[in-house]
């Protein structure tokens, strides 16, 4: 056997390897994503399941505004969509809800001493600490994988298997504004 075809024979395997490699790589990182979404789903339903009980709360003591309640109502519904972006816009639409229903509170003491209501804002504050966390895991994986499709030579594994970016789950630009203007007066 000549040395080309045993070096020839030899990048072969390594190109194949390397392949190989590149491919279960790519696949790890998909079922991270999974499963670093399902982590933020897990949050995102258990705080879907709260909402009811925090809207009867709200019913049984004060006269809440019908708007609010409904609105609260129907983004619940987004959270176990099961469609990324629809829970990604249901869970800004409720976050941006909860200081007005905090400021409520305030302005009505018994809501405000009331346990359950208490119990309930402790819950979604929780929810919501434990989705920040989720989020940011989720984030950092997608953004790995993304960097990993389009670096070289991965980019041609990646081409080949027909990937795409994921989607980073970000602050919607609303909630960014409401956010970033909030002031005790508009609460």
């Amino acid at each position: 056997m000549s040395w080309g075809l045993i070096i020839t024979i030899a990048v072969a395997v390594i190109i194949i390897l390397w392949w190989i490699s590149t491919m279960n790589m790519f696949r790890r990182l998909q079922v991270a994503i999974q499963e670093a979404w399902s982590g933020i789903d897990v949050q995102l339903k258990r705080k879907a399941n709260i909402i009811p009980n925090l809207v009867d709360t709200l019913k049984m003591q004060i006269d809440f505004e019908t708007r609010v309640l409904t609105d609260l109502t129907a983004a619940r519904s987004g959270l176990v969509s099961g469609n990324r972006a629809e829970a990604i816009a249901a869970n800004d639409k409720i976050s941006s809800m909860l200081p007005a229903i905090r400021a409520t509170a305030e302005s009505y003491p018994a809501l405000g001493t009331n346990q359950s209501f208490l119990k309930l804002m402790e819950d979604i504050r929780d929810c919501e600490d434990k989705i920040t966390y989720a989020r940011n895991r989720y984030n950092m994986t997608v953004a790995k994988f993304n960097a990993e499709i389009i670096m070289f030579p991965a980019s041609i594994v990646s081409g080949m298997m027909h990937l795409k970016s994921e989607e980073m789950f970000e602050i919607s630009a609303q909630a960014r504004d409401d956010a970033d203007n909030m002031r005790i007066s508009k609460l």
